[in-house]
């Protein structure tokens, strides 16, 4: 089930806000014709698409994407909810002028609309990009979480970023992800530090815990390479959906004594669980934005 509230509407709002328009006002944009739809989670996935990701790591990004939501553990998660659903919207994010509302919201409780959900970001083409505007990813994800909000009630509001790079364009990080956070969002991080890519941006997991995750139980989950983001974002989605990391630690780790000397003997080359981070002051704090970038501005 997809509740369209309209892209055009999503980005009006936005350079609404940057001319000062009155957030009321805004929010009373939302529209007034559907009945309420109540979900446990409003999930809005932000995923980078600047200069730095070529377009094969675009399509890793939107195909991990697609089957993390796939997952029978993911869907297991979503229907144990005392609700049993979840609204998932997507964006892709570089400057601010590019960002793009690519899925609007979409109620995931069960196989079937998962796969609907799915097949959408499949089919979903990368948005053009140039600098990487985190903060603009949260403006727009706060934006689209609190217009919708007389048709989409939930208890949790949470963004999701996932990128290979710090803020370099747009509004000033700090303030932004401060904002943002004081509404009552949270923030979490998919910080994509793969070191043969041609974005790779050192200690891009503590630059997230510093500046980009906020909010009551967040986290950082840390992807080392483009191939690894499905696992990551599977990772993330139980841990988000369930609000502890006792399901994860299950999903992935189920395999019975009588076959323990099989699991070691497959180890080798198989793929390690994601790195969780909490949020926390580091060498970043105090310098969430960053000069330089990719789209003719430089490189970092």
């Amino acid at each position: 089930m997809t509740i369209s509230l309209g892209t055009n509407k999503s980005r009006a709002l936005l350079r609404s806000v940057a001319f000062g328009a009155p957030i009321l006002a805004l929010l009373a944009w939302s529209s007034p014709t559907l009945a309420a739809e109540q979900v446990d989670l409003k999930l809005v996935i932000a995923t980078d698409v600047s200069g730095s990701i070529n377009d094969e790591e675009a399509r890793l990004q939107r195909e991990g994407t697609a089957e993390a939501f796939l997952d029978a553990d993911v869907i297991k998660s979503i229907r144990n909810g005392s609700l049993g659903r979840i609204a998932v919207a997507m964006i892709d994010f570089s400057s601010p002028d590019y960002d793009k509302v690519i899925i609007d919201w979409h109620i995931i409780r069960d196989n079937a609309s998962a796969t609907a959900f799915a097949e959408r970001v499949r089919d979903s083409p990368r948005t053009p990009g140039r600098r990487t505007s985190v903060s603009s990813a949260l403006e727009l994800g706060s934006l689209l979480i609190e217009s919708s909000e007389k048709d989409i009630v939930a208890t949790r509001k949470v963004i999701d970023v996932s990128g290979d790079g710090p803020n370099n364009d747009g509004n000033p990080m700090r303030e932004t992800h401060d904002r943002v956070v004081g509404q009552g969002i949270v923030v979490n991080g998919l910080p994509i530090m793969d070191d043969n890519a041609n974005g790779y941006f050192p200690n891009l997991d503590k630059y997230y815990a510093a500046c980009v995750a906020g909010g009551r139980g967040s986290f950082v989950v840390v992807v080392r390479s483009f191939k690894d983001f499905g696992a990551a974002m599977r990772h993330k989605l139980i841990l988000e959906i369930s609000q502890n990391e006792v399901p994860t630690k299950l999903a992935t780790d189920q395999t019975s004594k009588k076959d323990l000397l099989k699991k070691v003997a497959d180890t080798a080359g198989a793929p390690t669980t994601p790195q969780v981070l909490r949020p926390g002051q580091n060498e970043f704090s105090d310098r969430c934005d960053i000069a330089g970038g990719f789209g003719g501005f430089g490189r970092f």
